[in-house]
């Protein structure tokens, strides 16, 4: 007889596993290609691609720029580390373009409270110079592998002499980006801005070019560890005479170093992966300076893609399109109500999700979804409630698991008990979802308003979707932290943008968005105050007349903080920090007359 769910609940090593496996979703891994090898092997086995995007991802990361966009676990940092480790893995193969890819958690990078851009580009250059070093030697460690060496060899067209001059040019640089990395560490120290250890890492170079060194039978010094040692002395001494090394931490020189260092490897392009940019929006300059330094390095043949959070800072001196040719979307991936086809891709994907990662963790063929749930619609639920988030679903579907178990391991009351995850069970997890999103609002005054008039107005017209038109004013509202802060914490989601209005008198395109799913649970399910809307030709018949004003509750918000006062003459809002000279003669500039009552 097959074995059921509840033969597993006192089986300590079954509930160890099945809890590792749903509980490890975040974001923010630190894999350095070498001592996480397996953890890149784990995140391929259990990655599902959508939309074949890490394809995508992988082809125009070796001649373009872009951006992956998408809500907190919807997987753009699993997205990036899983084509890095492709790229890396073939750079020197010939089965890749000669790419080098290096991974940048942005996250890692600590500023003072006051820079500017030439302290933020001296900073972020020795950030930059350890990666790319760092990186690049635990793949040249590939070489020690006598099949790679060989085919190495043969990019030079079996030219020993020419092979071994670039390698001792690129030890060399290599040995110079570490010794500057050690010279910005010691001189910005107080900045935390993180150090490496780079004692080890130098040693790493000089037992690279040793191995070099016997690997190609080679008689002489060239590729020696004493000559690499020699040449460390004296880097050593260049550098630290009269601040040299402040001269290779500006960024056409940097630019220049990595283009030469290419050359020397026979590479054809660099593409750095910039992680976490969401993580330095509390303070703008970071994301300014940031996007500032990598317009003047960013040229064929240096590439970048920049992970970002919809609504949390800004690319700046970046142009999508222009600078940033691509767009990966994953916050496009899984929207339930888009139509049946995407109901289904929903589906699919969350049982690959759970039958990849059981399959992970677990030996037994026959552990999969169907042990865990025999009703379709419980499993539905539990997807149409993450939203199409994963991070959203795993967390929600190891609560069920928790719930069953301690419901078979408690006093069962008379009948038949539940042999899988039950309705009540999924309802459960569903709630405790929906009041962690809460919590995080509930000690911000402002954004739990913005929640509340986002409510009410849903309750109005009994629709857990609204549509806002893409006007320049409510695009700004959007932008606010208000509800910057809503779409952050997955409380809001936008579902489908430039849909045209119901109404032929309104001009501009609508965004559609939805509360979540399970913060409104209670709303749709018992209360009955709101609709869940599931499809798409509800949205079409009916949301598109759900016009939202975002603008109204923020107005609002900056009266009663006293950052605006509607004028008494007109009612037009006066900024009362931008617009000193007006609130100080008390003239509104909209009307003449008098702002306030004096």
């Amino acid at each position: 007889m097959a074995n059921t769910l509840k033969d597993y609940v006192y089986d300590d090593s079954f509930i160890e596993r099945m809890n590792r496996a749903f509980s490890d979703l975040r974001a923010d891994y630190e894999l350095s290609m070498d001592a996480d090898k397996e953890k890149v092997s784990e995140l391929k086995a259990m990655h599902v691609d959508v939309k074949n995007q890490l394809s995508d991802l992988i082809s125009y990361s070796s001649s373009s720029s872009g951006v992956i966009s998408g809500l907190r676990g919807t997987g753009k940092t699993h997205l990036m580390l899983l084509a890095r480790h492709e790229i890396n893995e073939n750079c020197f193969t010939g089965k890749a373009n000669g790419v080098f890819c290096v991974y940048l958690n942005v996250k890692r990078l600590t500023m003072p409270e006051k820079f500017d851009q030439e302290l933020f580009n001296r900073v972020f250059s020795v950030f930059l110079y350890n990666e790319i070093s760092k990186q690049l030697i635990n793949i040249l460690e590939q070489f020690k592998e006598d099949n790679l060496i060989q085919r190495f060899f043969d990019c030079f067209n079996r030219d020993k002499k020419v092979l071994i001059q670039n390698m001792q040019s690129a030890i060399i640089k290599l040995i110079r980006f570490k010794e500057v990395v050690r010279n910005g560490n010691s001189e910005f120290s107080e900045l935390s801005i993180g150090t490496s250890n780079i004692t080890n890492e130098l040693h790493d170079l000089i037992e690279l070019a040793e191995t070099l060194h016997t690997k190609l039978n080679l008689t002489g010094s060239e590729l020696s560890a004493d000559w690499s040692a020699k040449y460390l002395e004296e880097t050593k001494e260049q550098l630290t005479k009269n601040n040299t090394y402040l001269s290779f931490l500006n960024t056409n020189t940097i630019r220049e170093e990595l283009m030469s260092l290419m050359k020397l490897l026979n590479l054809k392009g660099m593409v750095l992966y910039i992680d976490e940019w969401e993580k330095i929006s509390y303070n703008c300059e970071l994301q300014r300076f940031l996007s500032f330094y990598i317009d003047r390095i960013l040229d064929n043949p240096i590439y970048c893609w920049i992970s970002i959070v919809p609504y949390r800072g800004s690319l700046y001196h970046l142009d999508r399109g222009a600078d940033l040719q691509h767009l990966i979307d994953l916050d496009e991936n899984l929207i339930f109500e888009n139509s049946s086809k995407d109901r289904e891709l929903c589906l699919n994907y969350f049982k690959e999700f759970v039958n990849k990662r059981l399959a992970y963790y677990f030996d037994i063929s026959k552990i999969d979804v169907s042990l865990m749930f025999n009703n379709n619609k419980n499993f539905e639920k539990l997807v149409l409630a993450s939203m199409g988030n994963s991070r959203d679903f795993g967390t929600m579907l190891l609560k069920c698991w928790s719930e069953f178990r301690a419901y078979r391991t408690s006093q069962l009351s008379p009948g038949r008990p539940y042999q899988y995850i039950s309705a009540d069970m999924v309802i459960s997890a569903i709630k405790n979802n929906g009041e962690k999103k809460i919590s995080n609002i509930n000690n911000n005054p402002s954004i739990l308003k913005t929640w509340n008039d986002l409510e009410t107005f849903c309750i109005s017209k009994k629709s857990s979707h609204l549509a806002i038109e893409e006007k320049r004013v409510n695009i700004d509202a959007i932008s606010m932290q208000e509800f910057s802060d809503l779409i952050y914490h997955r409380l809001l989601h936008l579902r489908k943008k430039h849909v045209p209005a119901k109404e032929t008198s309104i001009e501009s395109k609508l965004s559609i968005y939805a509360l979540n799913y399970s913060s409104i649970y209670d709303l749709h399910s018992s209360q009955k105050k709101i609709q869940f809307i599931t499809d798409y030709d509800t949205i079409h018949n009916r949301v598109r007349r759900y016009i939202y004003n975002p603008t109204t509750i923020i107005n609002h918000i900056k009266i009663q903080s006293g950052e605006i006062f509607p004028c008494v003459s007109c009612g037009e809002n006066i900024s009362i920090t931008k617009m000193t000279a007006a609130w100080n003669n008390n003239a509104c500039p909209y009307c003449g007359g008098k702002i306030r009552v004096e």
